[in-house]
């Protein structure tokens, strides 16, 4: 109901007199306190460090801005992101936008390493001279994720790998024999200062050095008894998973020092389900150790389908994310509900309590449409008030609650016509 305020007074009252309708005194405010009544309406954002993003809804329109490094220390204390989104709802070109303007504002002080399941972003590397690593059965390009890189913990770090694979491939975790044979295999190989393959552990499980009889107190046919799984879990991984990916010694130049970065096309076992996840994980493990090295330039490491490097590997995978702030990497992990990071062990065990606090790992949360029944997990999950889960749930394509710590907004991505043609996705069906 509306009423209107005179100057005249009133019952001896200055400011104000009786009118019909709703009572209202007069107020002399500050925008501060304004802002304070109207969030939502009156945010001032984050900055205009960092590249362009697009429209922030929530702040009257104003330009968003975003870079995980340059809102460090200030308005976030790790550098990691999450992005989640329904098919269709522009997570792919929001990633391959950003990872571009990081490019072309920053130039040689960033660069892009991108783990790609399903060989989207071909275009994208095309466009911005990114060389692509073809990872396939029988191919040319190979990584070895045991490769070394001289910390003190690189023996302990191969073995966590070793272990993780081997598991995965048993569909079990490792008893105690088998785990310490494993484990034995990698430390004899380590103390020899030299470069090895998973080729190398193989050949020393089949026939343990004396060392490895006498720790385990069994003749050597015991031994090698004992440890029959894991010769057998290995030879698979070697013959089969991992075969020609992961199986011999790093063919592949990378240019650290002035490269703009590389993609890791994993597309020719992205309908494999048995291998997908260990190879996801023998790459995350490769790309990790390689990363953690001193360097002026800043690291933007994309994880599409991030559900799969965590399956086998979420224990091993979240030590990784821990030292982003100490090499200077932001690792972004992209999968379509939130729940997909959680929901690759049973529930109460260690390995899924590990997934989950892969989140807390992560200060950035970028979230697209989520259907009706995800809606309550992402809720949980992300911390949303009533209003942003209502947003979540009718979030139209191109819009995204983007959620800094505590404090969120609602962001329209902008895309230019070159960019459109480079990071959107359905281009060929909006064709």
């Amino acid at each position: 109901m509306s009423t209107t305020i005179d100057q005249v007074p009133d019952d001896g009252r200055p400011g104000w007199r009786r009118a019909p309708g709703l009572r209202i005194e007069r107020h002399r405010a500050t925008m501060a306190h304004l802002a304070s009544v109207y969030p939502c309406h009156t945010d001032t954002g984050f900055g205009e460090r960092g590249p362009y993003i697009g429209v922030n809804v929530t702040g009257g329109g104003s330009g968003f801005f975003f870079d995980p490094f340059e809102l460090y220390p200030t308005h976030l204390t790790n550098p990691n992101v999450a992005i989640v989104g329904d098919l269709g709802f522009g997570k792919s070109a929001l990633v391959k936008a950003m990872l571009g303007r990081e490019l072309a504002v920053y130039g040689s002080k960033r660069q892009v390493t991108i783990l790609d399941p399903k060989g989207e972003y071909g275009a994208f590397a095309v466009a911005h001279g990114l060389p692509v690593i073809q990872l396939r059965p029988g191919g040319t390009d190979r990584l070895n994720p045991l490769d070394a890189r001289g910390d003190p913990t690189e023996t302990v770090r191969r073995q966590s790998l070793a272990a993780a694979l081997v598991a995965g491939v048993l569909g079990r975790p490792l008893d105690p024999i088998e785990d310490a044979v494993l484990g034995w295999a990698i430390t004899t190989l380590a103390r020899q200062a030299r470069p090895f393959t998973f080729v190398d552990v193989a050949a020393i499980l089949t026939n343990p050095a004396e060392e490895l009889v006498a720790l385990s107190r069994r003749t050597p046919l015991e031994l090698t008894h004992a440890a029959t799984p894991v010769i057998f879990a290995v030879d698979k991984l070697l013959s089969r998973t991992l075969a020609g990916m992961f199986d011999g010694p790093t063919t592949v130049n990378i240019d650290w020092e002035n490269g703009p970065g590389f993609v890791i096309d994993l597309s020719a076992v992205w309908g494999d389900d048995e291998a997908l996840p260990l190879v996801m994980l023998a790459a995350t493990s490769w790309l990790a150790a390689t990363l953690q090295r001193d360097s002026p330039r800043r690291v933007l490491q994309v994880i599409d389908e991030a559900w799969a490097a965590v399956r086998h590997g979420a224990r091993h995978f979240q030590a990784a994310i821990k030292l982003s702030r100490t090499f200077g990497v932001s690792t972004w992990l992209i999968c379509h509900r939130p729940a997909d990071l959680t929901a690759q062990s049973d529930d109460g065990t260690a390995t899924a309590k590990i997934s989950a606090g892969l989140l807390s790992d992560v200060q950035t949360r970028i979230i697209f449409h989520q259907p009706p029944d995800q809606v309550n997990t992402a809720a949980e999950l992300f911390g949303l008030s009533e209003r942003e889960r209502d947003w979540v749930a009718t979030m139209v394509r191109g819009r995204a609650l983007w959620r800094l710590q505590r404090r969120g907004a609602v962001v329209h991505t902008v895309l230019t016509d070159a960019e459109r043609q480079v990071c959107d996705t359905d281009r060929s069906m909006s064709a």
